[in-house]
């Protein structure tokens, strides 16, 4: 039976450098922002619905779904942005629970979302983990990350569950403001104490 890590934190948290220790250890991997792209790849109903509500704009020549116009679109206008979550969690959400039966093998499954309370995924877990990192810290990571002006970087942040929020209901909290040594450090402890690896 599988021991299922809900891991979440705001962007430019650290959340995947975390996921991508875990899987070093032999843990199986949700990647809910992996899935959010399958479901809206060429073809499929999430494209065909994205563009119906938010026009073909948001299409790039060969038919594929221009992300970038697509979230400049929804992260300065909150209507959008909950119009968006209306079409794309129920997809994400079958898929994630389709991933959670086929690896149901493995000792460890991780469930990385960035919106795993704000769907309620954590119903689907064992234990919260959330990553927490400085706001200064997580602003410079996601400048340098996705290309954003500061402007922008706080529009993305702002537009997430705020930090106290999601500490409250965390069954663990990592802080991975130092080295990534050190947060790896904090991972392992855990793991150990809840003998779970």
């Amino acid at each position: 039976m599988s021991f299922v890590l809900g891991l979440t934190g705001g962007t430019g948290s650290g959340k995947t450098t975390i996921a991508n220790y875990l899987k070093t250890l032999g843990a199986e991997i949700i990647d809910a922002d992996q899935v959010a792209r399958e479901v809206v790849l060429p073809n499929t109903v999430g494209l065909r619905r994205l563009s119906q509500n938010f026009g073909t704009d948001i299409l790039k020549v060969d038919g594929s779904l221009d992300r970038k116009k697509l979230g400049k679109m929804v992260f300065s206008d909150e209507n959008k942005l909950t119009l968006l979550n209306q079409i794309m969690q129920p997809l994400i959400l079958q898929n994630i629970l389709e991933h959670l039966v086929q690896a149901k093998a493995a000792k460890l499954v991780v469930l990385d979302a960035p919106l795993l309370l704000e769907q309620h995924y954590q119903k689907y877990c064992d234990a919260v983990m959330v990553v927490q990192t400085s706001p200064q810290v997580q602003l410079k990571r996601i400048m340098a990350r996705d290309h954003l002006t500061l402007n922008d970087a706080q529009k993305r942040i702002a537009s997430q569950m705020a930090p106290d929020k999601r500490v409250e209901l965390a069954d663990v909290v990592i802080d991975s403001s130092k080295t990534v040594e050190e947060t790896r450090k904090q991972v392992l402890k855990w793991l150990k104490i809840s003998k779970i690896l």
